[in-house]
């Protein structure tokens, strides 16, 4: 493979990146809007555009294997490999490459933490309906906090 192949495969990446922000930001959206069913979709299809990216990547590493040039390279030592082939366009098509990559890291970090967050309410609105508090104590019938081996609230119902 050559320079103009790797300069292929960063095209293809930042594509497939650009879409897999999209992703992430309509998931960012549908997790704000409790958007359940759509949430699922997004994720099967964001599951699939992983596999492709990682697919890119790979045919990316390959290329610079073919080139002599270690796959486990720093992205200094790989910019500065860039750099030498005299081609401002390769260059800022890694550039961009980074940035996108950062952005993405980024707002799946944000989602993580949103999934955490409606995670820790779901559980918590579980507990109130159940009559279970924070310490593992159950409400009794009577209001009065009970061990979780006396009846629950369905069983006096």
């Amino acid at each position: 493979m050559s320079v103009p192949d790797f300069a292929q495969a960063l095209a293809s990446e930042i594509v497939a990146v650009r879409k897999f922000i999209a992703l992430l930001q309509e998931e960012q959206l549908q997790l704000r809007e409790k958007q359940m069913e759509a949430l699922e979709r997004t994720c099967a299809v964001k599951a699939s555009l992983a596999v492709e990216l990682e697919k890119i990547s790979a045919t990316r590493n390959a290329c610079l294997a073919d080139m002599g040039l270690n796959i486990e390279t720093s992205g200094k030592t790989l910019e500065a490999w860039i750099g030498k082939q005299n081609n401002p366009r390769l260059l800022q098509a890694w550039h961009t490459l980074q940035s996108l990559a950062r952005d993405a890291k980024s707002l799946n970090e944000q989602n993580g933490q949103c999934i955490a967050l409606l995670a820790r309410n779901n559980r918590e609105q579980f507990d109130a309906l159940t009559g279970r508090q924070a310490n593992g104590m159950f409400y009794s019938p009577d209001g009065q906090a009970a061990s979780s081996s006396a009846s629950r609230i369905s069983d006096s119902v």
